[in-house]
């Protein structure tokens, strides 16, 4: 057994227990519910109708010290029967060129760069991470993956984590969903420590700057064959990115699983909308169809899907005045349940229920 602890989780990985890769262990209680928040566009709205996540590859997040390879490092020259046991297939009959390939990445000063940023490769070419919060109303999550006009999606946190497997083909797994270990500094792991990597890998994969630690982060790790990995986006990269199937990385779940549905506050605005307030409680909408309007296509297909699919899920975000305790009064967002209909004209007609839940609590 391989033990690592660092910033109060412990990474565990028992060999004689086959059925989990590994264990983390920590003081995090897992969320009742996840929320996953997305940005208008094809792609979003392609993935809430058909019921998949796009399961991310380390290049593609938006923090380029997340997953790293450069998490990786070794305080001393490995073996090189590690060299041989995954470099081995691509010298066969040429031992003697892999030899010398370790003693040059071996010596000082690469002390093995070139081994870990190959097994980084292989590795994230056949794993992706999902990420979802636990906490629905961080005021930052809505303007920085949302933009305000994009929309969030709840689950049961059970209920997707059993969905997910389920609809796994043959030959693919589901690693977990962990936390994200957040931490004032980001130290590389030690990879001379551990006979494998299976806890080096699980902790590359989990742990962030705390400077993140609004996003109350937990991600469901994804492994595949064949997912590819993105060279091109990264910087100053000069090589081809290593392509497959794009749907390779998508990971789908039952689509009935959708707790709830919430749309920006900014979605339904006067540039891309017509808006009729018909009274107090139901407003007309419907997409501009006009060049300015990128989304329109984008807009009609997610409003169509709420009508049949959703409608009985669907909210829409708000703002709200309370008062403290010396009676003044504070800001705070909301959401309030609204059903949606397509009228025979193109609109949508939306009818409010005043089912209004705050989502801030009152300061202390």
């Amino acid at each position: 057994m391989e033990e690592y602890k660092y910033n109060g989780f412990n990474y565990i990985k028992d060999y004689q227990n086959t059925e989990v890769p590994i264990i983390i262990e920590h003081d995090k209680k897992k969320p009742e519910n996840v929320f996953k928040f997305y940005s208008l566009s094809k792609y979003s709205i392609d993935a809430l109708i058909k019921g998949y996540f796009y399961t991310s590859h380390p290049i593609e997040l938006n923090d380029i010290l997340d997953s790293s390879p450069f998490l990786f490092y070794t305080s001393k020259p490995l073996d090189f029967e590690y060299y041989d046991k995954f470099l081995g297939f691509l010298y066969e009959g040429k031992k003697d060129q892999l030899i010398k390939y370790y003693k040059e990445d071996a010596s000082e000063p690469n002390l093995c760069k070139g081994y870990i940023f190959q097994l980084w490769e292989t590795m994230t070419n056949i794993f992706g991470i999902i990420s979802t919060t636990g906490k629905e109303n961080n005021p930052l999550m809505w303007p920085h993956y949302t933009q305000e006009k994009g929309f969030q999606i709840k689950f049961n946190t059970n209920e997707l984590e059993k969905s997910i497997p389920e609809k796994l083909a043959e030959g693919e797994e589901f690693l977990g969903i962990y936390p994200v270990n957040y931490t004032p500094m980001l130290h590389p792991i030690n990879i001379s420590q551990f006979g494998a990597m299976f806890i080096p890998f699980y902790y590359g994969a989990t742990v962030k700057l705390d400077k993140w630690n609004y996003e109350d982060e937990w991600r469901f790790l994804i492994g595949k064959k064949q997912m590819g990995v993105p060279y091109s986006k990264s910087g100053f990269s000069p090589r081809e990115d290593y392509l497959v199937e794009k749907e390779n990385r998508y990971t789908y779940y039952d689509k009935t699983i959708v707790k709830e549905i919430t749309l920006g506050m900014n979605f339904f605005n006067g540039r891309e909308f017509e808006i009729n307030r018909v009274d107090k409680k139901i407003i007309n909408v419907k997409p501009r169809e006009i060049e300015s309007n990128w989304e329109f296509k984008s807009q009609q297909k997610l409003l169509d899907y709420l009508c049949t699919d959703l409608n009985d899920k669907f909210y829409y975000s708000g703002v709200k005045y309370e008062l403290d305790e010396q009676e003044n009064p504070y800001l705070i967002r909301t959401k309030e349940k609204m059903l949606i209909e397509k009228l025979d004209d193109g609109f949508y007609q939306l009818t409010r229920t005043e089912n209004v839940i705050k989502l801030i609590e009152k300061p202390a």
